[in-house]
């Protein structure tokens, strides 16, 4: 499970959205990525007072917890984690 379109984050370089290459695959490939974006979509339209823009202390507040944690998405999930 080592895809290469997948960037690796770590605490040093947090921003690969210049670099991370563009997914070519169509969304149909995925079912369930589709699906849970139509529920996203359909609870945006039903309850759109609902929608809140992120604000700089919630940025800050989540940089604080793992800000310093390194994710590498290619690297596969263990048994136990699962």
């Amino acid at each position: 499970m080592n895809d290469p379109r997948i960037p690796i984050i770590t605490s040093e370089n947090r921003d690969q959205s210049k670099t991370a290459p563009v997914l070519t695959e169509p969304m149909e490939a995925h079912p369930s990525v589709s699906r849970t974006l139509e529920l996203l979509a359909a609870d945006m339209n039903a309850h759109p007072e609902h929608i809140r823009p992120v604000d700089s202390l919630l940025v800050d507040r989540i940089i604080a917890l793992v800000g310093q944690v390194d994710v590498d998405l290619n690297t596969p999930l263990l048994a136990e984690n699962e």
